[in-house]
C-alpha cells in the first residue's frame, strides 16, 4: 500500500491526530476497508474511544494491492515523533510492506528543506473493529472548535465533573469540583453556536469527566466545526469532519453515578 499527502492542510490534520492519539492508545490499529483507513482504539480506563474513517479521497494518492495485508498496528508515540519532524513545504509518502511488518514514510519536495526517510517496525494485534450504534442524539450542538476549546479551558479551573443542562429554551454547560463551580449560558444567537436541536419538552442533564472533555478538545485544531451528540444515560460523541467524506469521532461514557 502506498499513500502520498501533499495538501498542507490534510497532513497538519494527520499530524493532530497522531498527536493527540498517544494519550488515548500506545498503539493504533489501521484496518484496510472498501471505504478506506479505518482506525479505532480505547483508553486503558475503557471511559473514551476513538474512530476515524479515512476514505481514498482524503489522500492525494492512495494505491493499494490485493496482497495488502487487511490490519496493522503502529506504534503511536514513535509515529507522532517522526511526523513532527514534517515541515510544511513537504509531501508526505507513506508505503506499507505486503507483510505488514514495515511502514516506510518519506517527507520530500520541500524546498526549505531536506528530504527524510524512516522505516518503522511494525506488530500484529488481533483487534476487531467495535460496532458504535447509529443511533440520533437526542441533542446535537454544532459549534466553532474554538468556542468549545475556550470554553473547556476555563471550566478547567474546576477540573472534575462537566455537566449540560439543555432544554428548547436553554443550553447550560457547568463545571463543578471540590473549589467551587462555573456555568456558562450558550446563547442561541451566537454565531460560534451555528446549529442547535433538542427533542420537543425535552429536559436533558447530562455528567462527563471534565479531564476527558479537555483532552478530547485537543483534537479541536483538525476542523473549524464540532458536534455534539448527547442523550440521557448514553455516552458523548464529540465529531470532526475532516473532510472528503473522512472524520473522527470520539466517545466518552457519562458519570451516572457519584463515584463513576
Amino acid at each position: 500500500m502506498k499513500l502520498v499527502i501533499e495538501d498542507p492542510k490534510t497532513a497538519e490534520q494527520l499530524n493532530i491526530l497522531f498527536t493527540n492519539l498517544c494519550w488515548l492508545a500506545d498503539y493504533v490499529t489501521i484496518h484496510k476497508e472498501e471505504k478506506g483507513l479505518h482506525m479505532q482504539g480505547m483508553d486503558h480506563s475503557h471511559v473514551c474511544m476513538f474512530d476515524i474513517v479515512l476514505t481514498p479521497e482524503w489522500f492525494t494518492t492512495y494505491e493499494e494491492d490485493d496482497e495488502d495485508v487487511e490490519m496493522i498496528s503502529v506504534p503511536a508515540r514513535i509515529f507522532n515523533k517522526v511526523l513532527s519532524t514534517y515541515n510544511k513545504d513537504q509531501h508526505i509518502v507513506i508505503e506499507i510492506s505486503t507483510k505488514g511488518d514495515k511502514l516506510n514514510m518519506e517527507f520530500s519536495g520541500g524546498k526549505t528543506s531536506c528530504d527524510k526517510y524512516f522505516e518503522l517496525p511494525l506488530v500484529y494485534l488481533e483487534q476487531e473493529l467495535m460496532n458504535i450504534p447509529e443511533e440520533e442524539s437526542q441533542a446535537d450542538i454544532v459549534m466553532t472548535s474554538k468556542k468549545l476549546t475556550d470554553l473547556v479551558s476555563q471550566f478547567e479551573i474546576f477540573d472534575q465533573v462537566l455537566t449540560f443542562q439543555m432544554s428548547e429554551e436553554k443550553v447550560l454547560m457547568k463545571a463543578e469540583g471540590t473549589d467551587g463551580s462555573m456555568t456558562a449560558k450558550l446563547s442561541l444567537e451566537d454565531e460560534q453556536l451555528i446549529d442547535y436541536c433538542i427533542e420537543e419538552e425535552l429536559e436533558l442533564n447530562v455528567s462527563f469527566s471534565l479531564n476527558y472533555v479537555k483532552r478530547m478538545t485537543g483534537f479541536s485544531k483538525v476542523t473549524n466545526e464540532v458536534t455534539l451528540g448527547l442523550s440521557a444515560e448514553r455516552p458523548m460523541f464529540m465529531i470532526y469532519d475532516l473532510g472528503n467524506s473522512s472524520s473522527l469521532r470520539l466517545v466518552l461514557a457519562p458519570k451516572i453515578g457519584e463515584d463513576d
